[in-house]
């Protein structure tokens, strides 16, 4: 799961945070480290498969499943140009605004999804950079990874799905398994994202957190 370079064509929904620190700011201002699952094609120093956060620290090994707070997680459309070609591609975070694009663009439009993650720090981890946000009695990481195609099937598809038939329960408020595992179509493999629920939820801490975190 590589960095997708975009032309934004429509303006990203952002939200304004507020902390006891009294400052001004607003989404655009936090700077959320990309969460990579390594592909044997990535110039990550790390092993296949594993799941990188800030490209350095690896947070899961292959089929190794986290429990994890979905923080956020927003839909969007880009033009499916391909890998090679130089082209960068439009996105757009509306059905009008992928629509327009569409009208003009010579490519399809691919759905794909950012969504925000935070993982716990294991016990007997000793990485603490890896996980530099205090929440109660634990330390965290945060990232956001880009998903499209399978991975987005496997992932904002199935955190869609039960947030249309648990309506009133928000995504944050459960635990959720993620795990990065080998797919295989014809004679290519890669390692792809994937979130299911679970019936646990989040500390005390983590829920207060959550409640005021947007992105």
């Amino acid at each position: 799961m590589e960095a997708v370079t975009t032309e934004v064509v429509a303006t990203k929904p952002t939200a304004i945070i507020t902390n006891e620190s009294g400052l001004m700011m607003d989404s655009s201002d936090i700077d959320i480290p990309r969460i990579n699952l390594v592909q044997k094609t990535s110039d990550i120093n790390a092993p296949v498969g594993s799941v990188v956060v800030d490209k350095k620290h690896v947070l899961l090994k292959p089929d190794e499943p986290a429990e994890v707070v979905v923080l956020a997680a927003i839909k969007g459309w880009r033009e499916d140009i391909p890998y090679d070609d130089d082209g960068i591609p439009r996105i757009a975070y509306t059905p009008e605004d992928m629509q327009a694009i569409a009208a003009q663009s010579d490519y399809d439009m691919l759905e794909f999804a950012e969504i925000t993650l935070m993982f716990k720090q294991p016990e007997g981890s000793e990485d603490e950079e890896a996980y530099p946000f205090p929440i109660g009695d634990h330390q965290y990481a945060i990232g956001k990874i880009n998903v499209a195609k399978d991975a987005y099937r496997q992932t904002y598809k199935r955190l869609a799905t039960f947030a249309a038939f648990n309506k009133s329960v928000p995504l944050q408020n459960k635990l959720w398994n993620f795990e990065s595992s080998l797919m295989t179509k014809g004679k290519y493999s890669w390692y792809a994202p994937s979130l299911s629920t679970t019936q646990k939820q989040p500390d005390a801490a983590v829920l207060e957190f959550t409640a005021n975190f947007s992105r």
